[in-house]
């Protein structure tokens, strides 16, 4: 026989396995009845099946603890199509709802209970329903809708993100997880990117980030400014700060691990977007039952003259560069410009599930950028033509074969085989003095991930695996006056074994993740162990105490590269530690933090010290003394992140605040010790959201303290010697730039246009009060009639940028 059925109205429905000694007629009546379906004979062959209309009825109950005999207040109760919430007094009821549904009861985002709404049928009085508070599965949870909805503290001490009903966030238009990121106290932005993230005071390259699993060498598009990840296929995020898994190397600052979808959905889904800078689109394509294929794209749009946004990105990237210093010229003559910038981003994924207990998956994933500017000048017996380009890619492969290997043997296996390659080059062409010079920094990782995880009770689990990973980087350049390319290529390769485990006390009330990690580089004869932990410990229903600690290294970092490069503009070069007196990293990082939850109020508290030796002067785009020298030193951080939440019926609001006290400490400088360029003291964000029916807006407002600069020697700014000026400076970062204060708003409206298509509009507006924000602020010398001069210069933020995007989902 043939059965013919929607399969999505059959997944949930289990029935026990009907005795081989039935007749068909016999089996089907005994189906129908405890599947609650209904089978219709088509013909000899073939029987459709549909699910029985079920009666609808009317539920309520009281909930009580079963350990306290008190009421549980603002427990969630979830059926299939609505949601609600128990009152003060344990009270919930729900109407028109399915009499064979099974209902959720979840408490502080933990599943309590299951029950059948028969047993909750309405009627003369609600029935009482006993939940113990003291239950242990789905343990990993700590603070549900931490921040915001969507954002969660698991029982490992790291934040995880899922993409799923995410809430709107103030200046967002899309769910970008590396802006969303910045919602969190201790992640920043110092140069008020999209890309660059700072955390807990380390530089962005200090920020692991891996697109499922792979490493990725850039990630955004417009010097940063914009995500290059697609926001409607990241499905689950997990951000460490301290206590990282033992899986995880570099990264001396934390991890962020975005992972795309890995479930096959049961119909053909995607969508069309389409904002003031960019075009996307996407779709996960179920070719069958165990094959899915998704697609990806999008690409730069409109970026001329007359988009506010473009506009207001391209002054704050050229701001006080060639580009400006062009507009400025008073030289007699015509003089005209010409930019074009463009990006583009595709990813395409695979994922086979040959059996049920195996699955496959191929990723791909192409990022590239391209800056071309070109500067005409026309004068009486006088023309000049100069070319610039810039272009960064990016572009990843992985393969992956992951094994559950059964409920006799818990354990499960993974194997990933990738190569993550990154290239900026940069272009000149004087076409006058037929002068042409080019530069390029290349980056090519090679690596094998094999992990298994054996889980020994439901208390304990225990992780081990092997990763090797191989890293080159290739730096050349060259221009027409030279006849050979100079170019200089570095490689290091690694083994590295790694072990952990979570384990489960005390019914669930203490839990324990630790590990170590053992790395070896057999080219340098070097080697890592490094131990890390979590502790997490409930102290009651409401409050809970965590514990967290790491050692961890790095030796593929960046370098800030101001010389001889596009037009001005600011680049990072990747390097490799152990060539031209860069050490490899090494950071060692300890913290402690009270949580508490109640009454939809969440508070949480961590104060941590990070320390972390090997960093270069060379390589931190120091702008005063330090400019020009390689000194090797180290920071250190201590400070203090709180966060408040506060979830009301319609309305979620959230404050966010970061201390921190951030020093440099290098020892062949004098003074030794001194404020770090990316210490900024204080960092409060304020922020809410409401949702009206279909409606959503959010706003918010960031202030933080200014960053460090250093201030030339008032009344004695210049120094003359032998002939040479230059500038006589204070002691390194000295003075403080004034305050940043920024408001943001977003709103967003969804429509469900019919069964299948849905409509969304998203409307943002970064900096509402157009305020200049100092990010930067240095002195150049300059010689004005002869006589050496001093000029400040100062780097500001993004002005009033709105921008709006359109989706079309389905």
């Amino acid at each position: 026989m043939k059965f013919s059925y929607i399969r999505r109205d059959l997944k949930n429905i289990k029935v026990e396995k009907p005795s081989k000694s039935l007749t068909l007629e016999q089996t089907l009546g005994e189906l129908s009845v405890s599947g609650n379906l209904q089978f219709t004979q088509i013909n000899e062959r073939y029987i459709a099946i549909q699910v029985k209309q079920a009666v609808k009825i009317s539920v309520c109950g009281i909930l009580i603890d079963s350990e306290s005999s008190f009421p549980i207040a603002n427990a969630e109760i979830i059926t299939t199509n609505a949601i609600t919430t128990s009152d003060s007094g344990g009270n919930f009821n729900i109407v028109s709802v399915s009499e064979n549904e099974i209902i959720s009861i979840l408490i502080n985002g933990f599943l309590a209970r299951s029950i059948n709404a028969q047993d909750l049928a309405l009627q003369n009085r609600c029935p009482f329903v006993y939940v113990s508070q003291d239950y242990t599965y789905l343990p990993e949870v700590v603070l549900s809708d931490f921040i915001t909805k969507g954002i969660s503290r698991n029982i490992q001490g790291a934040t995880t993100i899922s993409n799923k009903n995410f809430d709107i966030l103030p200046s967002l238009i899309e769910p970008d997880v590396l802006q969303i990121a910045q919602a969190l106290p201790g992640i920043d932005s110092a140069d008020e990117t999209a890309a660059n993230l700072n955390v807990r005071g380390g530089t962005s390259d200090e920020f692991l980030i891996l697109w499922d699993d792979i490493r990725m060498y850039q990630t955004g598009h417009f010097f940063g400014l914009i995500s290059a990840f697609n926001p409607n296929l990241t499905k689950n995020v997990t951000i460490y700060k301290n206590g990282t898994s033992p899986r995880y190397g570099e990264g001396v600052s934390g991890v962020i691990a975005l992972e795309s979808n890995n479930t096959i959905p049961e119909n053909f889904q995607g969508g069309l977007g389409i904002n003031v800078t960019s075009a996307n689109g996407y779709g996960e394509i179920p070719i069958s039952e165990k094959f899915l294929l998704t697609i990806s794209g999008r690409t730069s749009i409109n970026t001329g003259i007359g988009n506010p946004v473009y506009n207001e990105f391209f002054s704050k990237v050229f701001q006080n560069t060639v580009v400006t210093t062009l507009q400025n010229n008073t030289t007699d003559g015509v003089r005209s410009t010409d930019e074009a910038f463009n990006f583009f981003d595709v990813s395409v994924k695979a994922l086979w599930k040959i059996t049920p207990r195996d699955e496959v998956s191929y990723h791909f994933l192409a990022i590239d950028n391209k800056l071309q500017f070109t500067e005409r000048f026309i004068a009486t017996g006088n023309s000049s033509v100069l070319e610039s380009e810039l272009e960064q890619q990016n572009t990843t492969n992985g393969f992956s074969w992951q094994r559950n290997w059964g409920s006799k043997i818990p354990l499960t296996s993974k194997v990933l085989l990738y190569q993550s390659n990154y290239n900026r080059s940069e272009f000149t062409n004087n076409v006058d003095l037929s002068l042409l010079a080019s530069n390029q920094n290349k980056v090519t990782e090679k690596g094998l991930k094999a992990d298994v995880s054996y889980k020994l009770s439901e208390q304990i689990t225990i992780t081990g695996g092997y990763q090797y990973t191989d890293t080159e980087i290739v730096d050349a350049e060259t221009d027409s006056n030279t006849p050979t390319i100079e170019s200089q290529e570095n490689s290091l390769f690694s083994n590295a074994f790694f072990a952990g485990s979570t384990l489960s006390f005390f019914n669930g009330t203490t839990n324990v993740s630790s590990g170590l990690r053992f790395t070896h580089y057999a080219t340098i004869s070097e080697s890592f162990v490094e131990p890390r932990f979590h502790i997490d410990q409930k102290l009651n229903a409401n409050w809970r105490a965590t514990v967290s600690g790491e050692l961890k290294h790095q030796a593929v970092y960046q370098t800030v590269n101001r010389d001889d490069n596009l037009l001005g503009v600011e680049t990072r070069d990747w390097l490799l530690a152990n060539a031209n007196n860069n050490k490899i990293l090494q950071s060692k990082q300890l913290g402690a933090g009270i949580n508490y939850s109640k009454n939809n109020w969440i508070v949480a508290t961590e104060f941590f010290l990070k320390n972390v030796e090997g960093i270069n002067t060379a390589n931190l785009g120091f702008r005063n003394q330090l400019q020009e020298t390689s000194f090797t030193g180290e920071y250190t951080i201590k400070g203090a992140e709180v966060s408040l939440n506060k979830k009301l019926k319609d309305a979620n609001i959230w404050l966010s605040y970061t201390y921190q006290d951030n020093t440099y400490t290098f020892r062949q400088f004098k003074p030794e010790t001194f404020r770090n360029n990316l210490d900024s003291n204080h960092s409060l964000t304020v922020a809410g959201s409401y949702d009206y029916k279909n409606f959503s807006f959010s706003l918010g407002n960031t202030f933080k303290s200014g960053l460090p600069y250093t201030a030339p020697v008032a009344g004695n700014p210049v120094s003359t010697v032998g002939g040479i000026s230059t500038i006589n400076y204070n002691a390194p970062n000295n003075k403080t730039l004034p305050s940043y204060f920024r408001s943001d708003f977003s709103a967003s409206y969804a429509v469900k246009l019919d069964e299948t298509f849905r409509g969304k509009i998203n409307i943002a507006v970064l900096n509402i009060f157009n305020r200049n924000n100092a990010l930067n602020r240095y002195h150049i010398l300059e010689n004005v009639e002869g006589v050496p001069t001093i000029r400040r210069v100062d780097e500001f933020s993004l002005g009033l940028t709105p921008n709006i995007s359109l989706q079309l989902l389905f």
